[in-house]
């Protein structure tokens, strides 16, 4: 329509019924299985202290510095629409003492909430983004990154998402990034005349971070640079090798990307990522690793922690899913609007989960059983005068082969019962 005073917004999208439908089966997978590995739910807010994220994801980083959404409210503080969740996951746990209490506490929790950037959009990428994400404390064994990595196959497996990649590095501690840093300085140097100006500010803030960049210019560059591997401490190589071996016994199948690093400062140790080749360069819809120093940095006590973040919008272009919801039609033959009314509430009474459409009473029956067959109806319920007298439905089943019945109450709810089976 031409004429709208205005329309979404530039990055922005529009959720229609259909794909609403994919983002509520996705949710009620992990809804499902989330229990099963003891991880509670929680919800974050929208709008956070800015100060939380240029302290955790690290004030030269493009989230902080290109990407926020943030602005001063009317008692001059500096929010943030929330660009990522664990940082606003961490600061909940601290504040509200769930996994500190006279030393770490042990708990899992997870959340499903809308993310803010104001990146380029693309296909896959959208300023407005939904992410689940779970977050693991209180644990420095490897059990809960395997654990974790667990939850998330068994997610894929449900969806049945069996062709995502996972790929794992080890980034060891800030001593050893630090060591490392230095030598990728000294190494994309010799190679200053390939870079951006914007990829020479990257080299100079953090150059791990060009190890992640996309720029093709880049490609051959990155493959021939040092690898962390040789500035690893010994505890955390025997970690990497140990979660390794404990994955090739779970069958969990794994490439070791020793150019896997993550873009944010707080990560150490463990790093993953999921990946796909079916939705262009926006390849990875799941990545996390261990943060066991974003507590501390976020003005808490050190908690040792693992989790991820899936990107939702980019699993539901993935998902092969149509709805198997029961789909029942109402069709009441009468002149009184109040039989209409009293049929509608006793079958929204039924404690069973089916879609209720009730026809156009003003139509002929003919009419409605057109309507019906055009909403995709399963079944229509036929209330005329005989049927009201004697407190009985006829049903008219429109997808397989079968007579009218004319049945109680009591039968519809077998009925139905036996539709969802």
């Amino acid at each position: 329509m031409s004429n709208l005073i205005s329309k979404k917004i530039r990055g922005f999208r529009d959720i229609l019924p259909i794909e609403s439908k994919k983002f509520l089966y996705i949710e009620n997978v992990i809804h499902r299985i989330a229990p099963l590995f003891n991880v509670q739910q929680i919800r974050l807010p929208a709008l956070e202290s800015i100060d939380l994220f240029k302290r955790s994801i690290g004030e030269t980083s493009d989230i902080v510095t290109k990407e926020m959404y943030s602005f001063e409210d009317r008692n001059n503080d500096i929010l943030c629409m929330i660009p990522e969740g664990t940082a606003s996951c961490v600061r909940l746990a601290l504040e509200n003492n769930l996994i500190y209490d006279r030393g770490p506490k042990k708990q899992r929790l997870y959340y499903i909430a809308p993310m803010f950037r104001h990146e380029r959009p693309q296909k896959g990428r959208y300023r407005q983004f939904t992410q689940f994400g779970a977050e693991f404390f209180g644990d420095t064994s490897y059990t809960n990154d395997i654990d974790l990595i667990l939850l998330i196959t068994k997610i894929f497996e449900k969806l049945n998402l069996l062709d995502i990649k996972l790929s794992i590095n080890t980034i060891g501690t800030a001593v050893d990034r630090k060591k490392y840093s230095q030598e990728l300085v000294t190494y994309f140097h010799s190679c200053s005349e390939e870079l951006s100006d914007a990829q020479h500010d990257t080299l100079s803030k953090n150059p791990m971070r060009l190890l992640d960049s996309k720029d093709p210019k880049l490609k051959s560059i990155i493959a021939s640079a040092p690898l962390i591997s040789g500035f690893l401490n010994e505890e955390s190589q025997a970690n990497f090798d140990t979660i390794k071996e404990k994955l090739d016994r779970l069958k969990i199948p794994f490439i070791h990307d020793p150019k896997l690093v993550r873009g944010l400062d707080y990560y150490n140790d463990l790093v993953f990522e999921w990946k796909t080749n079916k939705l262009g360069s926006q390849d990875a819809v799941c990545a996390g690793g261990r943060y066991d120093n974003l507590s501390e940095t976020i003005g808490g006590k050190p908690v040792p922690s693992v989790g991820f973040a899936m990107g939702l919008d980019r699993i539901v272009e993935l998902v092969d899913y149509e709805s198997n919801v029961l789909i029942i039609g109402l069709a009441v033959i009468s002149n009184s609007n109040d039989e209409s009314y009293k049929i509608l509430n006793s079958l929204r009474k039924i404690d069973l989960t089916f879609n209720l459409i009730h026809m156009d009473d003003n139509k002929s029956l003919s009419k409605q059983i057109k309507q019906a067959d055009k909403s995709n109806c399963d079944i229509l319920i036929i209330v005329g005068n005989d049927e009201i007298s004697n407190n009985t439905f006829t049903v008219k089943h429109l997808k397989c082969d079968r007579k009218d019945q004319n049945i109680p109450f009591g039968q519809l709810i077998d009925l139905i019962t036996e539709y969802k089976k």
